[in-house]
């Protein structure tokens, strides 16, 4: 980050393969702290089905494996250089036209333009949901407790096919998703839908994390609490954000073939080192419901304020036009 923020402490790395439940519980789980697990991706078909030999012991992906093996119809992809909100634009594409266009990136371009502009992100695949058949990888023990998928599995959102499609069905019956980037590609500022834990493992490729604890997130935001800061590599206006030179930050690299914790309410932005392959699962279950619940209290009182303004300007502007 060029030390645009100041960096305090790093991730503890431990061997997942000596971990107990209990203690992976009560060290990381119910303090809500991060860690990166080590060990506990060697026997997973993705680690060799999707990548191909890379410099040294290192691998990359292998994108015409995606290509021939997963021609989903279409794509949640991010536009690393757009704006839209507070995320990245999303676009929809092919599975073929996304990975044409990272190769395109990879041999430069037509133009500077055409090379920002093809920085294109992966996010959000439901890889599981669109291919049930082809396991690519199990849950390590430590994340199998998982209310919000194992409910969303029993408890198809979509049931009856003459009000939906395939891809409304996909995209609300899960919270495991493949991520597919080149390096350079990255996330903004953020922290988890619904307050929820998650896990993330490199199939190949490293990723910067920078993380803030939940007792700093305030000072990301605006004196009004309604906007964030974005992108940390941005110049980040004092005036806008008059606490955000007081935060403190946690780093980790993460390697491939490791899995980072990542518990709730923590603010994070990840950026690809390198060609990069993950699987993420967002999730929760008795040790984070609180963070959960207070959040969707929140967005309900949120809402629930907007549409009395709405209602409200409605009222006026109609009283207007009655007295006119």
């Amino acid at each position: 980050m060029d030390g645009r923020v100041k960096v305090v402490g790093q991730v503890e790395r431990v061997d997942g393969t000596s971990l107990t439940y209990a203690e992976f519980v009560d060290r990381f789980m119910a303090p809500n702290r991060p860690v990166v697990l080590t060990g506990l991706t060697a026997s997973w078909r993705a680690c060799e089905d999707w990548t191909l030999p890379g410099p040294g012991h290192r691998r990359r992906p292998d994108l015409s494996f995606f290509a021939r093996n997963f021609p989903s119809p279409l794509l949640q992809v991010a536009d690393c250089s757009s704006r839209e909100f507070t995320d990245q634009k999303r676009l929809e594409m092919s599975m073929q036209e996304f990975i044409d266009r990272w190769v395109g990136h990879a041999h430069g371009g037509s133009s500077a333009g055409d090379r920002e502009s093809s920085l294109f992100y992966l996010k959000d695949w439901h890889l599981v949901k669109e291919y049930p058949d082809y396991i690519a990888y199990t849950t390590p023990t430590f994340f199998v407790d998982d209310w919000l998928n194992m409910y969303l599995d029993s408890h198809p959102i979509h049931r009856d096919s003459d009000i939906t499609n395939h891809k409304s069905e996909v995209n609300c019956s899960d919270y495991r998703f493949v991520y597919m980037g080149a390096k350079g590609t990255w996330t903004p500022l953020h922290a988890d839908v619904f307050r929820s834990y998650s896990w993330s493992a490199n199939v190949c490729g490293r990723k910067q994390w920078l993380f803030l604890p939940p007792s700093q997130s305030h000072r990301i935001f605006d004196r009004y609490m309604r906007s964030s800061v974005y992108n940390l590599n941005d110049d980040v206006s004092e005036k806008q954000f008059p606490e955000f030179n007081k935060t403190e930050w946690i780093e980790c690299i993460q390697e491939q073939n490791e899995i980072i914790f990542v518990p709730s309410g923590w603010y994070h932005q990840v950026h690809n080192l390198e060609d990069t392959i993950s699987i993420n699962h967002n999730w929760f279950n008795a040790y984070n419901l609180h963070w959960v619940t207070t959040k969707l209290q929140k967005n309900i009182s949120k809402t629930s304020e907007i549409f009395v303004m709405i209602l409200k300007g409605f009222a006026n502007g109609t009283w207007q036009q009655i007295q006119e």
